[in-house]
């Protein structure tokens, strides 16, 4: 057994898998699925065939990808089994009474934030979102909340590639690096329409027993309804939440910072 040793195959798959994701729901073909990944579409074909058969893709009747039912079924294996989702459920449900607005929880999957929890506003405008969702880290709420208490390290690697400019208010180099300093400082990050235009989300990070942040929850809402202030006003309340939720998985109290 050789061990430490990536397969190209399984990393060529997931590759084909993420290109189908991306597409939505009006699915690709497999030229275009192989001219994304860089390889021929006979290969392309080759590992299709295999995906489809454990029904991890689905072909239409105009064949067009898309992902398929077994993606699912371990998807909602892994939610009825995450910890993290269960410690925090209760406290979103309270923080959509309490706000009015949509709540989400994330995950930190590589250099994405992952959305895995949603507890819907009762209000009639409301977000456009799904479980699923992947979202940058530095210019959402629970992305910024999150790089603000990650190592300085691990910060700095997901900071030094390039980074989406996506509004008009969508901060980078300098100015990023003084909002991460501010959002460690006051325990919670704002989303300013910095990610979409018109949406204004309040975020705090959940952390785990190593001090590190493993997933956070916002609150969003349209710009219009959801101010600077009302963020503010929500926020101790918030913050609490993320303590006790972090204490439910085994994690730390977020936001204390090292008198070093």
């Amino acid at each position: 057994m050789q061990s430490g040793r990536k397969s190209a195959s399984v990393d060529k798959a997931f590759e084909l898998v993420h290109a189908v994701s991306d597409a939505g729901r009006d699915g690709i073909t497999l030229g275009a699925l192989a001219n994304r990944a860089g390889i021929a579409v006979s290969t392309a074909h080759r590992y299709v065939t295999s995906l489809l058969e454990l029904g991890v893709l689905d072909r239409d009747a105009a064949g067009s990808y898309r992902l398929g039912v077994t993606l699912i079924v371990l998807a909602g294996q892994y939610l009825d089994e995450d910890g993290l989702r269960a410690a925090a459920r209760p406290y979103l449900a309270e923080l959509v009474e309490l706000s009015g607005e949509t709540v989400h929880l994330g995950v930190l999957v590589g250099e994405q934030i992952v959305y895995v929890d949603k507890v819907e506003s009762a209000k009639s405008i409301r977000l456009v979102s799904h479980i699923g969702k992947r979202a940058p880290l530095h210019c959402t709420a629970m992305g910024k909340a999150m790089l603000a208490l990650l190592g300085s390290a691990r910060r700095d690697e997901i900071l030094s590639g390039p980074l989406e400019v996506r509004t008009p208010k969508t901060l980078t180099g300098n100015a990023l690096l003084a909002e991460l300093g501010v959002v460690a400082d006051q325990g919670f990050a704002i989303d300013d329409e910095e990610n979409e235009e018109g949406v204004r989300c309040v975020g705090l990070a959940i952390m785990n027993a190593s001090g590190e942040p493993v997933g956070a929850f916002s609150v969003s809402a349209p710009a219009a309804r959801f101010s600077r202030d009302d963020c503010h006003r929500l926020a101790p309340k918030a913050r609490a939440m993320a303590a006790d939720i972090s204490k439910r998985i085994g994690g730390r109290t977020p936001y204390r910072r090292s008198s070093k």
